[in-house]
């Protein structure tokens, strides 16, 4: 359902690159009950990781949401493609960053491993649909 007030979408997507930048400054951060001023700097990276995909998904689809359902993508041989692109970019990213990067968490590799995966599995889900076998012959 579309909002017929303004969206908040852009102070979200504010919001969250504000989480993502803080993450790189070392000494702020409590310990929490952890133990860890890393792992507390870490949790609001991801949620401003989450924030930022929230308000694209807003952005791009018109509505709030989390899982894009392949009925709503408007450019989908396309889309496909560049998902697929940057599904291979990211996975060849965190390969650099997992072995190469001395001041970044170790978990980070793993987190963007694990995020051009699951866009590589997206995007190939999407291509069987739109241009593969399980597409719809009728359409």
């Amino acid at each position: 359902m579309d909002d017929p007030t303004p969206s908040r979408h852009p102070a979200v997507a504010g919001i969250g690159t504000l989480l993502i930048l803080s993450t790189l400054v070392s000494g702020w951060a409590p310990e929490g009950p952890w133990g860890s001023e890393s792992f507390t700097r870490g949790v609001f990276g991801l949620m401003g990781g989450f924030m930022l995909y929230l308000a694209w998904y807003r952005h791009t689809f018109g509505t709030w949401g989390v899982i894009p359902a392949l009925h709503m993508w408007t450019q989908p041989e396309s889309s496909t493609r560049i998902l697929a692109a940057l599904g291979i970019a990211f996975v060849f990213t965190a390969q650099i960053i997992g072995n190469t990067l001395e001041n970044l968490p170790a978990p980070m590799g793993m987190f963007i491993m694990l995020i051009g995966l699951l866009m590589l599995l997206t995007s190939l889900y999407a291509w069987l649909v739109f241009e593969g076998p399980l597409g719809d012959e009728e359409e």
